[in-house]
């Protein structure tokens, strides 16, 4: 395995982030599409100036959402899974949600999903302000086996993202 590393029983895998990125995109895809039995259509936008990735939209309707991905390969010594979603590309609307993801290198599939609407992401995460070396954020601080931190209520496994997000779609439209 000329780009792959075992580094203490986990599996680096030597793709760089644009890559990582366009897999997990590309396997949400795959799990919204299956997860609703085919009736949600996945569209990925020329370029992610306003922070989509995704647009899902149910066949034949014109009702879409809109899916920020935010993924991690690998979690910190903590065992929790941090990431910012930087405030320039971020913007709270009814139509527009994260999605984070946890993908396991060793059995390269999608370990951990949490879905946040990005209303309820905004007033929920860490808010940190600009400083000298850095430009303003939020933080996603989330433990996959957790039962207590504040977002075990958005954690949802593979099979539910495609049905809960037709009945967001059907409730916002």
């Amino acid at each position: 395995m000329k780009n792959t590393k075992i580094n203490s029983e986990r599996v680096v895998l030597g793709i760089s982030s644009k890559q990582k990125g366009d897999v997990t995109e590309n396997r949400e895809s795959e799990i919204i599409m299956l997860g609703s039995n085919g009736r949600l259509t996945c569209y990925t936008p020329n370029s992610d100036d306003d922070g989509i990735d995704l647009i899902i939209n149910p066949k034949s309707e014109f009702k879409p959402i809109f899916i920020q991905v935010k993924s991690r390969f690998v979690l910190q010594k903590s065992g929790r899974f941090v990431q910012n979603v930087g405030k320039g590309t971020f913007s709270a609307n009814k139509n527009f949600f994260l999605l984070f993801m946890y993908f396991d290198e060793a059995s390269m599939e999608v370990d951990t999903l949490w879905f946040i609407p990005s209303i309820e992401f905004a007033s929920l995460a860490y808010d940190k302000k600009e400083g000298k070396t850095y430009k303003s954020f939020y933080r996603f601080n989330a433990g996959p086996n957790s039962t207590k931190d504040k977002w075990v209520n958005y954690r949802i496994s593979k099979s539910e993202l495609g049905n809960k997000i037709l009945r967001i779609i059907e409730t916002n439209y």
